[in-house]
This record gives structure tokens, sequence and C-alpha cells, in this order.
């Protein structure tokens, strides 16, 4: 298993540009993303902490805890937006369905029926959800390899 760091400074300046509505979707978007295996994974917890950041009030936030206690799906209605924005919104809700390394059924299942409440082109969201794969092995790739250097470091350390 890998580390998932979304990038904060790229989630920072979408989320100021977004409208209430947006955040509210988006919210909606990364609980039901947590939420449709039925199971709630450490991993998940870093996207729920970006959806709670957008989030207006302690009311807001203890209404979605309540949510994701009940495993329940929220609902979520098509999202009226520009192309640009709805496509930077697909591109952050396939990095969190690939949040804990992999990319179950329920969840693709999911992240398509996003991307038509998005009104994007069936293409781009095949292709958005391939590169999320994609970044998913990159990311085990860097794992994998990051284990190797700390191996290396501790065997450095230990012979001095």
């Amino acid at each position: 298993m890998y580390d998932l760091r979304l990038d904060r400074k790229l989630t920072k300046s979408m989320f100021a540009k977004w409208d209430k509505e947006t955040k509210d979707w988006v919210v909606n978007a990364i609980a039901s993303l947590v939420v449709v295996d039925q199971v709630v994974e450490s991993h998940e917890m870093v996207a729920l902490q970006e959806a709670i950041e957008l989030l207006d009030s302690r009311n807001e936030i203890e209404n979605l805890m309540k949510m994701i206690k009940q495993k329940k799906m929220f609902k979520i209605d098509n999202l009226n937006t520009s192309m640009s924005q709805a496509g930077e919104i697909y591109f952050y809700l396939a990095a969190i369905a690939c949040i804990d390394g992999k990319m179950k059924k329920v969840e693709a299942d999911l992240l398509k029926e996003l991307g038509q409440k998005l009104n994007l082109p069936v293409d781009f969201q095949k292709a958005v959800m391939k590169w999320g794969i994609n970044q998913m092995n990159h990311n085990q790739r860097w794992s994998q390899e990051q284990n190797i250097l700390n191996q290396q470091k501790d065997v450095l350390l230990k012979a001095l």
C-alpha cells in the first residue's frame, strides 16, 4: 500500500474558485465515493478531510459524518458548470476513487455516473479513469522504490 497525498496546493486553488453549489456537489460526490463500497478505509479519511474543509458550518460537518457513519449514499443531481471546471472536478474525483490503491467496480461505476452528472463526454471519462489507474500504479511503484531506498539508508546508517 502507498501513502496518498492529494495535491493540497492544487486543491486549495481549485476550491477557492468554486461557488457553494459546486462545493456541496463535490462534498456529496466525495462522500458517496467513500461509502459506495460500504467500507470506509483509513486512506479515504484524507478525502473526507478535504470534503470537511469545503463545508461552511459545524451542522454541515455533523450531517456529513452522520451519513458516512451510516454508510448512506448521498443524493447527487446534475451540476451545471463549465466544461473546464467539470473536467477539474472529475480528475479530482478519479484520484479519490483509487485513493486506497485500487478502483473497485462499484467505485468505477459511481465515477461514471458522476461524469454523466457533470455532462462530460464518455471518451473523456474513460481517459480520466485510465489516467487514475495509471496514477495509482505509478504511486504504487514509487512507494515500492521508496521502501527500497529507505532500507538502503538503514543499512548505510547501521554500517557507521
